[in-house]
């Protein structure tokens, strides 16, 4: 007898817990206290006529929104079936107000019977993070109310109505709106094409000189050279075993007549990511630096993720018409958020004790920059680099729409002739290069690590 007593008193709320308990509900806890007591002894299913009555309300009201959400979406069901038996009998002939009612009443059985061990379980999340929201909240009952206001009239209505009104089925709006905005746009684009046109013929400039000497480095140097060079810098970054496979991707590119149009593709891949270091790396410290302006950037920085690749050919065209300079700059703008975040992150990461010593000994901002975080920060920065080199690589398709030649040219060829063998290839031949310069940085970046 005295160790089951035992047993019943282990399976119970202590002291501690019903006055967390109080604290938790901020009101009666005679139910609850019982309801709790019950779950611990191994009965999880109780029926809490409240729940089972208020249904959305009442989880809403506890904060337990996962079962505020089924609960609703039982109740629409419901009132569909009901509201069709009554407005939609043309078209839901088979429809029945009772099997309506049973799924509405079927729910609210269901809560009532899950609510008290669903609220077990967020009170037990909350005496590990009493942050979360406790007890019963009117504010969070109105917003509950608002939400089933607005939701339940219009969802059943829409799928119970034989004919919704014209201004629910689409969005009420006009064509004009979109086409004056286009040709708003259009009209700005021609006036900063004219009215800039030194600037960008400036650009398109530099980047062509980049990349006639990229290529002249890449092509122009005899292909034994060029591959005992990528080897030797294979070992020297990342060991034997990378040497290795870099030599049997380079026979690949070799063997089956890719090694002009792979070293085209990486001269148009370094030109990127030169950019993308050049412009990428001090918007990066200084979004480390300055948290309003990182503010202002990272949105814009979502965009530049987000956007489709295809849309970046626009500008690209409109400013500096097709060619490789125009698919340099669409690549540049598609590669540059990752060497932009993580830069930032990299200088955020440096410990603060780093700096206050420095400070200590009377560094400067430039020597505390330079002599301690940027260092400290070149792995997340080479990261960042190799980021910008495989989102440079995935782009180099979509820039063959535009001229950029190389690998992406073969791949768009194949894809508009149906030649997959070609595709295949072409496509393994880009991947190659990926995984090439991908093993080269990673193996820079773990020696800069240790």
């Amino acid at each position: 007898m005295s160790n089951s007593a035992s047993e019943k008193t282990k399976l119970s709320l202590s002291k501690n817990e019903i006055e967390s308990l109080k604290t938790f509900l901020s009101g009666s806890t005679e139910y609850y206290v019982q309801a709790f007591n019950q779950i611990i002894q191994g009965k999880k299913y109780q029926f809490n006529t409240a729940a089972a009555i208020l249904g959305p309300l009442w989880a809403a009201g506890k904060n337990v929104w996962f079962l505020f959400w089924a609960f609703l979406v039982i109740d629409i069901v419901g009132c569909i079936s009901i509201a069709r038996s009554f407005w939609g009998v043309e078209e839901y002939p088979d429809a029945s107000a009772a099997l309506g009612v049973a799924v509405l009443l079927i729910g609210r059985l269901c809560g009532g019977f899950v609510a008290n061990n669903m609220y077990y379980k967020f009170y037990s999340r909350w005496r590990i993070t009493p942050d979360i929201l406790n007890g019963t909240s009117g504010e969070r009952v109105a917003r509950g109310a608002i939400l089933m206001v607005a939701i339940y009239p219009l969802t059943v209505y829409q799928f119970s109505v034989s004919r919704i009104a014209e201004y629910l089925e689409t969005f009420p709006t006009s064509r004009k709106i979109a086409s004056s905005t286009a040709k708003v746009i259009d009209n700005s684009v021609e006036w900063l094409t004219i009215t800039f046109e030194d600037m960008f013929d400036s650009i398109t400039w530099a980047i062509r000189g980049m990349l006639d000497f990229l290529e002249l480095l890449f092509i122009g140097t005899p292909w034994p050279v060029m591959a005992l060079i990528l080897l030797l810098l294979s070992w020297k970054m990342a060991g034997w075993r990378i040497v290795a496979f870099t030599a049997i991707s380079l026979s690949y590119l070799g063997f089956f007549g890719f090694w002009d149009k792979a070293m085209s593709t990486m001269a148009l891949v370094g030109s990127s990511v030169f950019i993308c270091l050049l412009i990428g790396a001090p918007l990066g410290i200084l979004a480390a630096k300055k948290p309003r302006f990182s503010t202002i950037l990272n949105p814009i920085l979502d965009i530049m993720q987000t956007m489709p690749s295809f849309v970046y050919l626009i500008p690209a065209i409109a400013f500096f018409s097709v060619g490789k300079p125009p698919a340099v700059l669409a690549t540049v703008v598609f590669a540059m958020p990752p060497m932009i975040r993580l830069t930032a992150l990299g200088i955020q990461q440096v410990s603060p004790s780093v700096i206050e010593a420095m400070l200590a000994f009377g560094a400067s901002p430039r020597q505390i920059l330079f002599k301690a975080q940027l260092p400290l920060a070149m792995p997340s920065i080479m990261a960042g680099i190799n980021q910008s080199i495989m989102m440079s690589l995935s782009m180099v398709v979509v820039a063959a729409l535009i001229g950029a030649g190389g690998l992406g040219y073969d791949v768009l060829s194949s894809l508009q002739h149906l030649d997959a063998g070609k595709g295949l290839l072409a496509g393994l031949a880009i991947v190659l290069c990926a995984m090439i310069l991908d093993r080269i940085i990673r193996g820079r970046v773990e020696s800069a690590k240790h």
